[in-house]
């Protein structure tokens, strides 16, 4: 069964089109990562699956449904979002947004009851957010609050979920432990879709890529199928070097090492050489790259 499908989308902006005949089948328990350049319409279609934007021809299907002629309450109890960027105008607890996951099954009279409450408390939980439930949403970081607004996508307990770049402002635990995520929930059955513009992390965590460019889609598949020297050059104009995960065997993909531009008379970090470039670490001279700037903030 698809949990989404477009068929001849077209859409664009201020009479730009972006999106001509675009056609797309995303499988139910799919984890479908999207990348491709700034530009390229990732989110622009990540919304148009969503029912935030309307095509101007062409249909999305979720779960079988017109998103045009599906209500936004409904719409809710089939798809979360977990958009780029968030703002709240209200001192709300990190609790009390979660709880906002649970809004399309609540109503507008109908009290939060006991599987209300289990479900927020797995998203805290999902997203190491147990301890930080009554802080402000104003006071936490900036890794902290996407991760509440990961929660409250995860407290909504729809059959998809979609992420635009879900891995901002994660540090390192954060960021594994919502690649675990994504899985667990693809695992349940129920379909992911992300947008990312780390490669690494999207060939890591996605079962298939989507590439865009331009609005077009240039390539679909398993990320080892997809991610070529050739398809990156074209895509992204730039030849990194091609590594495999030691554990997965996924592509792991490596970019070319900081250099100056022919002739330019520079360093890496844009400086020209001192005199005494050429001298080792270990004589105080500086060494051309980035090694002897420091911090006087």
């Amino acid at each position: 069964m698809r949990a989404f499908r477009a068929e001849g989308l077209a859409f664009g902006y201020d009479g730009r089109p972006l999106f001509r005949s675009f056609e797309l089948d995303v499988p139910t328990g799919d984890c479908l990562a999207i990348i491709g350049p700034n530009g390229a319409g990732k989110t622009t279609l990540l919304r148009l699956l969503a029912g935030l934007l309307t095509p101007g021809a062409g249909r999305v299907l979720v779960g079988g449904r017109d998103s045009r002629r599906t209500g936004r309450a409904e719409m809710a109890r089939l798809v979360a979002v977990v958009p780029q960027h968030s703002r709240f105008t209200f001192e709300y607890t990190v609790e009390e947004v979660v709880m906002m996951g649970r809004n399309p099954w609540l109503g507008r009279f109908r009290p939060a009851g006991p599987e209300d409450r289990r479900h927020v408390e797995e998203a805290l939980a999902a997203m190491d957010l147990s301890s930080l439930r009554e802080a402000r949403i104003s006071e936490v970081s900036g890794g902290e609050r996407q991760r509440v607004v990961i929660a409250r996508a995860l407290a909504q307990a729809t059959p998809a979920v979609l992420f635009d770049e879900p891995g901002s402002h994660l540090d390192l635990a954060h960021l594994s432990r919502l690649g675990g995520l994504l899985a667990a929930l693809a695992g349940q059955g129920r379909t992911v879709i992300f947008v990312s513009h780390d490669v690494n992390f999207a060939a890591a965590h996605g079962r298939r890529l989507l590439v865009l460019k331009e609005g077009r889609g240039v390539a679909l598949g398993p990320p080892a199928e997809v991610l070529t020297e050739e398809l990156v050059a074209s895509v992204y104009g730039v030849r990194p070097t091609f590594a495999r995960h030691p554990e997965t065997g996924r592509p792991v993909l490596l970019l070319p090492g900081p250099r100056a531009e022919s002739g330019s008379g520079t360093s890496s970090c844009g400086r020209k050489p001192s005199p005494d470039s050429t001298a080792g670490a270990g004589s105080g001279g500086a060494t051309g790259d980035c090694s002897d700037i420091t911090s006087t903030a």
